[in-house]
């Protein structure tokens, strides 16, 4: 394999699509490494072992949803049909587009029932994702019903994410995304 010198930046990005699509479990450092087209060793460079691998993935997955996510959130220059807009075309890049779905929920998944290393940096996510609809909602609702309207969203989004890795339809992320969009433009 050729001595290529990359950043760790760029070795995130190469091995997110890989454990996106083939799991934690069935992604080894030989083929994470390959997909790099890097040698084994320099992961070590990098990450002491696959566990601060898969960490570093999920924090910079969430880092990169968070700032997206939040721009569209808080911005004082967008209404909020122009809000919905961006956050679905957020939401189809970094769920439609992207082979595998969602890799919190992927990774919770495949890993919460037998290793709970990675749990707390997907329940970071997933709070982060209820946070930011909450504030969509909360002008419009009570802090307790916005609280719920989001985390219903957030389950009925995954659930639509699901639903279309396993029928090959976006139709369930769709009309998920449009329950959503009703329920903030009430």
């Amino acid at each position: 394999m050729p001595k290529i010198k990359t950043s760790k930046e760029e070795v995130l990005k190469k091995v997110i699509p890989v454990l996106r699509t083939r799991g934690v479990q069935n992604s080894s450092m030989n083929e994470l490494s390959k997909a790099c087209n890097i040698q084994k060793s320099h992961f070590y460079y990098y990450f002491s072992n696959k566990e601060e691998l898969i960490k570093e993935v999920l924090a910079t997955v969430h880092s990169y949803f968070n700032y997206n996510f939040f721009r569209i959130i808080e911005s004082n220059q967008l209404n909020m049909h122009e809000k919905i807009t961006k956050m679905k075309q957020l939401f189809d890049k970094i769920f439609r587009f992207s082979d595998g779905g969602c890799i919190m929920a992927n990774t919770a998944l495949e890993t919460a029932h037998l290793n709970p290393t990675y749990k707390k940096e997907i329940q970071l996510f997933f709070q982060d994702f209820i946070l930011g609809l909450q504030q969509l909602l909360s002008p419009y609702y009570s802090i307790e019903e916005s609280l719920m309207l989001a985390e219903q969203m957030v389950q009925d989004i995954e659930g639509g994410i699901l639903l279309m890795q396993i029928y090959d339809d976006p139709k369930y992320l769709n009309n998920a995304i449009k329950r959503m969009e009703t329920i903030i433009l009430k």
